[in-house]
């Protein structure tokens, strides 16, 4: 765990609405990290390696156009958990990954 690091995994809701049974078998595979503001996780198309389950971060999907514009495709706070659906369906990121507001968060590798 990074250095001054204090958070509970349970802050993120999806974690912490687990069966207790369900949260003991996943909790040994979750690590906190810390997330800084424009922190790119993935791009579209890179190999999805962890999901992320915000606890106080806020993480954008967005879509970069050909002219460089930028589309959000959706937005994962402390009630969700990101990259988990585009490693489920074909391992790549469906876009890019940005942190918009740093926190922590839990992760899990794949």
């Amino acid at each position: 765990m990074p250095q001054g690091l204090n958070a509970s995994h349970c802050t993120n809701r999806l974690l912490a609405v687990l069966e207790p049974e369900d949260f003991a078998a996943l909790a040994p595979h979750l690590e906190l990290v810390e997330l800084t503001r424009g922190q790119i996780l993935y791009d579209a198309g890179d190999l999805i390696s962890h999901a992320y389950f915000p606890h106080n971060a806020i993480i954008s999907l967005v879509n970069v156009m050909e002219d460089g514009a930028i589309n959000e495709v959706a937005v994962f706070g402390r009630e969700g958990v990101a990259g988990l659906l585009s490693a489920l369906v074909t391992r790549e990121a469906f876009g890019r990954y940005v942190v918009q507001m740093a926190g922590t968060a839990s992760r899990i590798a794949f």
